[in-house]
């Protein structure tokens, strides 16, 4: 079954209650084992109807007819309705053959209706039909079969009322008018089973559908999960190799800033590449942070090693200030190093200054981690809005994608942490994360130092 088929299935209708031969061996398997569990409720309200019944001709007929009512109830009809209710709840015989007991138990219940009221009609008390009208009502709605074993049923039923009042030689006169009552309640329990049954279709097809786009999905999932996996590494490989030859030739005092541009470029594209993996990692919810303690000197000191040289190469320099070396965090390694490294990317390529300068401070129970730079700052429009996918400063010195910072955001958040930017400075920009501070011993003296955000320039 694929969804085009269920597609053809819907354009073309099936107002005659049949689907094309593969969906509808599909429904009926769906439709017989829902059968198996509406009939535990049917089953249960019909016993207990036909037991309180006996009771009640036991109470309110005359003694004679009471024993032959009564007789029929409790030897004919409730056991049938009992076996039913007990194979209901097993799992054989199996849901198709299930059905078919189902339909025979509506039968032996309708005939013996039809039995109490001809036994009634022989000894000359007056018992109404209202009981033959309850039984197709009840076959109809409450049993919940199949429109068109319901309406064969109860037409069998109705014919077996008529040929019993016509045994029992009721007047043509009376007849006529029970029947008349009898068709009109049986038309409106077809047009209502019709009506239900052709719901129950177009619900059973827009579950299989909405299975097949879940699956599909599913598998869109997998093959992209497969594509970015298989990307990390192989696209990462050959920049790992350009950049492992380029740190092996030789110096060339004829092109010394030859060499210079071309590592830049492969940092770049390095960056580059794990922010496009990072997006499509979030987007495919492959990120699973794994939260636990670690000093944040550690995170700190593999920034310095990665970046200074980066930074160097650009004529930029990296001061890390770390006054209180034993600042402890609750968060991912591996996403907080990414997010820092964003952090210094995005002040690297967009700020146009020399300077960066990270540093970080306890602030009660978080961990507020401050990436600082001296370059033209941050548009007052768009400090909002910065954090938004594909958005880039109109004073961005290099082309970018616009996702570093939408990154940072996000992986902070996974870590149950929060970003933002400092207030307005006359030279430089101020981003910001805080991450909750994993439980330390009190600092001595009860002092929390903050490191502040300014610069002290050489030969300042």
């Amino acid at each position: 079954m694929t969804a085009d088929e269920i597609q053809q299935q819907k354009a073309t209708g099936f107002r005659t209650l049949r689907f094309a031969p593969p969906l509808e061996a599909a429904y009926q398997r769906a439709s017989d084992a829902l059968i198996r569990h509406r009939a535990r409720l049917a089953a249960t309200a019909g016993l207990s109807l036909f037991l309180a019944y006996a009771v009640v001709d036991l109470v309110t007929l005359p003694a004679e007819l009471a024993h032959i009512t009564a007789t029929i109830r409790l030897v004919v009809t409730c056991p049938v309705i009992a076996l039913t209710l007990w194979l209901a709840h097993r799992n054989t015989p199996d849901d198709q053959t299930f059905q078919h007991w189902y339909l025979l138990a509506y039968l032996v219940g309708g005939l013996s209706v039809v039995a109490i009221i001809l036994a009634a009609r022989w000894h000359s008390y007056p018992l109404p039909y209202e009981g033959m009208i309850l039984v197709l009502m009840f076959g109809y709605f409450a049993m919940g079969l199949p429109f068109f074993a319901a309406s064969s049923a109860s037409a069998v039923l109705v014919s077996a009322y008529l040929l019993a009042e016509i045994l029992a030689d009721q007047p043509p006169a009376s007849i006529l008018s029970n029947l008349f009552f009898l068709m009109s309640a049986n038309i409106i329990g077809m047009v209502g089973a019709w009506v239900s049954e052709y719901r129950h279709r177009a619900h059973f097809l827009d579950r299989r559908l909405l299975e097949l786009m879940h699956q599909s999905a599913r598998d869109e999932s997998q093959r992209k999960t497969e594509l970015i996996t298989a990307a990390s590494h192989d696209l990462r490989q050959p920049l790992n190799v350009i950049d492992l030859t380029l740190a092996s030739l030789p110096p060339d005092p004829r092109q010394p800033a030859l060499r210079s541009r071309l590592r830049d470029t492969v940092d770049q594209l390095r960056n580059l590449l794990g922010t496009v993996l990072d997006s499509a990692r979030l987007h495919e919810g492959m990120i699973r942070p794994e939260l636990q303690h670690f000093e944040l000197a550690h995170t700190l000191n593999e920034l310095q090693d990665t970046w200074s040289e980066i930074l160097f190469r650009r004529g930029m320099h990296l001061h890390i200030v770390n006054s209180e070396p034993h600042l402890a965090v609750v968060a991912d390694p591996i996403l907080l190093l990414r997010v820092l490294q964003n952090l210094l990317a995005n002040a690297a390529n967009h700020s146009g200054g020399r300077h960066i300068r990270i540093s970080a401070s306890r602030e009660g129970h978080q961990i507020r981690i401050q990436v600082c730079d001296d370059g033209i700052g941050l548009p007052e429009d768009q400090r909002e809005r910065i954090f938004e996918p594909y958005i880039r400063t109109r004073s961005g010195h290099q082309a970018g994608l616009g996702l570093g910072l939408t990154i940072v955001r996000q992986f902070t958040q996974l870590m149950n942490g929060e970003c933002g930017t400092g207030p307005s400075a006359p030279q430089g920009a101020t981003f910001w994360i805080t991450l909750p501070a994993a439980i330390t011993a009190s600092p001595e003296h009860g002092h929390e130092p903050h490191i502040p955000c300014d610069y002290e320039h050489p030969g300042g």
